[in-house]
C-alpha cells in the first residue's frame, strides 16, 4: 500500500513540475497553447512549434528545427501524416487551429522525394505536394515533438 501511495505521489509531483515549466495561454478545441509558443494537440499527443512567419525554403526550415532548444530540444520536421492531422477545413484562415495561425499557405515536411525535392502540405486545400527545396514563396516551417 505504501509503495502504491509513493508511486502515485511521485506521478503527481512529476505532473506538477511539468505544468510549472510552461503556462497555458489559450485553448481552442483540442489544441492548448503554452506561453513558450508550443501548441499541444490533445488528440494526437503531438506538440507543435510554428517557425518564423516568413517565406522559408526547406534548407532554412531544417536548420531552424535542428537548432531549436525550446523545452530541451528534440524537435524534428513533421511527416505528411502529422501535418495532415492539423488540417481542419473551415478552421481559422488557413484550415488549421488559429493557435498555429500563419500567413503562409503550405508547410514543409521532413519527407524527401529526391535529393533536391521535398514534400509539403498545402493548408488551403489539404493537398500533399512536392517541390524544390530552394523554393520558399508561401512556405513555412513547423517543428513537431512527440513522446516515443
Amino acid at each position: 500500500m505504501l509503495k502504491l501511495f509513493t508511486s502515485i505521489s511521485l506521478l503527481f509531483l512529476i505532473a506538477i513540475i511539468g505544468f510549472a515549466t510552461s503556462k497555458v495561454n489559450a485553448q481552442v478545441d483540442r489544441f492548448i497553447a503554452n506561453d513558450n509558443g508550443v501548441v499541444k494537440d490533445t488528440k494526437t499527443g503531438l506538440e507543435w512549434l510554428p517557425g518564423p512567419d516568413r517565406n522559408t525554403n526547406w534548407y532554412e526550415a531544417i536548420r531552424w528545427v535542428e537548432n531549436l532548444t525550446v523545452d530541451g530540444g528534440g524537435w524534428r520536421m513533421p511527416t505528411l501524416k502529422e501535418l495532415s492531422s492539423l488540417y481542419e477545413k473551415g478552421s481559422g484562415t488557413r484550415n488549421m487551429t488559429p493557435l498555429l495561425e500563419t500567413t503562409g499557405s503550405w508547410v514543409w515536411s521532413g519527407e524527401t522525394k529526391s535529393s533536391s525535392k521535398t514534400w509539403f502540405f498545402h493548408f488551403f486545400n489539404g493537398n500533399k505536394r512536392w517541390g524544390p527545396r530552394s523554393y520558399s514563396k508561401g512556405g513555412r516551417v513547423f517543428a513537431v515533438w512527440s513522446q516515443k
